[in-house]
């Protein structure tokens, strides 16, 4: 396994932690945001053979660009263990085991532990349990950390990450929350950087657009409609590729005009569950 090392948004991925789907739904769901109560109760709910297959052509792409992926162990008692990029995040050289907000989620880190195991001499901490730090609300750039102020996650976990990686410049990302009308989960369904100086973002979905964000990136704005099939939630595997849905079709085609090879696939079950191919990885490695 490659040691740990993240630092970029985009760098070339190398090593990479999953969803586990062979377990979807085997408990009964917990319903614990806006998307799954769309989604769980309708005709078009997502299923079990839909998820795993889709998360089987996700790993095989991943597989055949030179990544190597893992997943985690299976639990039992947990709904799904598909959104690994909320149990952890790599900054740096430091492995951190976030705290999530709702009970149904806090135990699945534990599916991390042979993983982290291995890890053996690197660097792991975990958020204290009084702290909500969610990982999609973590995205590690350049030398900066932005943090989503979101649904989830609060001031003080960022403030603990300031506190924690005093050489990274840790910038708050306010969110507008579920009274202003928007579903906006984590930041990284609104802003996800990708290429060598771009950046999707959902500029509605921010409640106040931080200096580093407009200096740093030429913004690719996506629409209210876009965000909510998560056109914003793609995964980078090198500069210059990114993984994205295939429904994203304006957006993707805003990529390719920025030189980015767009790597279409299918994805249409995980979404359902609140998160895309972003949330369903966990990078552990780039370069």
């Amino acid at each position: 396994m490659h040691t740990l090392c993240v630092t970029s948004e985009t760098g070339r991925l190398r090593s990479v932690i999953i969803g586990y789907p062979d377990n979807f739904h085997q408990v009964p769901p917990a319903i614990i945001n806006e998307t799954q109560k769309q989604y769980y109760f309708g005709p078009n709910r997502p299923t079990r053979e839909k998820v795993m297959a889709e998360l089987r052509c996700f790993k095989e792409t991943l597989t055949s660009r030179g990544v190597e992926v893992l997943q985690p162990e299976p639990l039992d008692g947990v709904p799904d263990q598909l959104m690994t990029r909320d149990i952890g995040v790599v900054i740096g050289d430091t492995f951190v085991v976030t705290q999530m907000a709702r009970d149904s989620r806090r135990h699945e880190w534990l599916g991390l532990l042979p993983i982290l195991d291995r890890m053996q001499t690197q660097r792991v901490i975990k958020v204290p349990d009084d702290i909500v730090l969610e990982g999609g609300d973590v995205i590690v750039d350049n030398g900066r950390i932005f943090v989503g102020l979101s649904q989830r996650t609060g001031p003080e976990g960022a403030a603990y990450l300031a506190s924690y990686f005093p050489h990274f410049e840790v910038i708050p990302v306010p969110l507008k929350q579920l009274a202003d009308g928007e579903n906006v989960l984590h930041l990284d369904c609104s802003f996800v950087p990708v290429g060598p100086h771009s950046a999707l973002v959902y500029p509605s979905g921010l409640a106040h657009m931080p200096a580093a964000i407009t200096e740093a990136y030429d913004l690719i704005e996506v629409t209210k409609a876009e965000q909510q099939i998560l056109a914003t939630n793609v995964l980078s595997i090198s500069p210059t590729q990114v993984i994205a849905r295939t429904c994203a079709s304006r957006v993707n085609a805003a990529l390719r005009q920025r030189g980015l090879e767009v790597i279409e696939l299918p994805f249409d079950d995980p979404p359902k569950t609140g998160g895309s191919f972003r949330c369903c990885s966990l990078p552990l490695h780039r370069d």
